[in-house]
Order: C-alpha cells, then structure tokens, then sequence
C-alpha cells in the first residue's frame, strides 16, 4: 500500500507540473528529462523575463532577450525551443555572470521558447514565452558563407563594454556562418563554445548550437569589475577567435 500511496503522489506531482506549464508543446518533457536528467523545476515567469517580439517574420534573425537577475546566486542557464529540430540554444555556466543573455536564434516553425535558470540550492526555474512566426529559419543556407569575402571576414569580432552602476554590460559579436547542417549539401559549421574571461580570471563558459542566427551578436552582463575582458569563440572546424574589450 506504502509503495502504490508514494507512486500516486508521484503520479499527482508530475501531473501538476504539466498542468502549471504556460505554454504546453509535445515535446517539452522529452527535452526537459534529456536537460536536465530529472532534477527538480518549477515555472515561474514572475523571476524570469523571457522577451520575444509579437511577430517574427525574419525567421533566421529573431531577437530574443532574457532576464532572470530576480534569481540570485543563480549557477547555470539554458535556453531551448521546444519545435527546433536543434531546440538546444545555448547552456551557461555561470561563474561570474549574470543571468541575462541577448542574442538572435533561428526557429523552424512557432515554438515555445524556454529559459532554465538554476539557483543555489539546485532547482531549476523555468520562464517561458510563445515566437509566434511561418518559420523555416533552420533549413535556410546562410547568407555569409556565399560572400565572396568569407575567408577574409570569418572570425572577425568586436566588442564594447558598458558601465552602469556596479553591473558592467559585454556587448560582443564575430562573423560566423552557423550553419546548421540540415541544408542539402552544406556541412554543419558554428560556435560550440564561447569563454568570457576578466584578465586571467573565467567568468563564463558557454556551450552554443547552429540555432544562433548567423553573424551573432551577444549581450552579457557582470558584477565583475576589470578594464580588460576576453572573450574566446570556438567553432566545429577546430578554429579560436578571440577578441579583447577594453
């Protein structure tokens, strides 16, 4: 009796959870179990603010922004899309970044857009929002891989920092194709990894997919305080670029 009393209390929580989601979608258990492997979440669009526009009728630049400095402490982000064939975006460790991230995404189709935001004591907080679009943003060949300067550009990067109160803002960008792969013919080429550094010291590492729009562009924030930041982008084909912000 014990056994089938905890299975029906089990059964109730998690058919809670699912009721509490704002946007259902059927895929968002799947992707939510392979994330982040049964840990404990909660919605809670009250911490976390996740800015979509009303519209997005350029499906391989939608601009999303995300908020979640409501959530001290936190340790880890990641943001998916439940109907990417990539849903994965991108996974922050948090060392000494704040959870707050800018940047432009493909998407496939209208999809669900999540930000999981991990606090100190282990439990994920999940906002949420609908992009509401045709689509088609995935299976599109990048623009900046037939620039008949590609060689020349790819890698480039820029960077500004701002300074407002005890926050400092990391504005950064590089000319990089993204491609995703899923177009006939044209191999997977993108960022998988992005490092954010204040002088010798590791404020983030970043793990990234082919769903960021191609040429991105990035906002972070900090508490850290320097006059010298870094930050290092790694692609599929074994490349570094790096760009000092000073």
């Amino acid at each position: 009796m014990k056994n089938i009393f905890f299975a029906l209390l089990l059964f109730i929580y998690s058919q809670n959870l699912f009721a509490n989601n704002p946007i259902s979608s059927p895929t968002f258990s799947d992707i939510i179990k392979d994330t982040i492997k049964g840990e404990k979440y909660i919605f809670d669009d009250k911490n976390i603010i996740v800015d979509v526009p009303k519209f997005a009728d350029n499906p391989i630049q939608v601009p999303i922004f995300i908020d979640a400095k409501k959530i001290k402490n936190a340790k880890r982000m990641i943001v998916f899309a439940d109907l990417n064939p990539i849903p994965i975006i991108v996974d922050m460790k948090l060392t000494d970044l704040l959870p707050i991230i800018s940047l432009n995404i493909k998407v496939a189709q209208e999809t669900p857009l999540r930000a999981l935001v991990q606090d100190n004591k282990g439990i994920w907080h999940i906002g949420s929002a609908d992009i509401k679009s045709f689509g088609g943003g995935c299976s599109v060949a990048s623009v900046s891989s037939s620039d008949t300067n590609f060689d020349k550009y790819l890698g480039k990067a820029k960077g500004e920092i701002f300074e407002k109160d005890d926050i400092t803002r990391i504005k950064t960008s590089i000319f990089h194709p993204m491609e995703t792969g899923l177009v006939f013919g044209n191999s997977a080429f993108y960022i998988n990894k992005i490092s954010i550094f204040s002088k010798d010291k590791k404020l983030s590492d970043i793990t990234s997919s082919s769903a960021i729009s191609e040429n991105p562009r990035f906002i972070f924030e900090t508490k850290n305080k320097s006059e010298d930041y870094k930050v290092s982008f790694y692609d599929t084909d074994g490349n570094e670029f790096s760009v000092d912000i000073k």
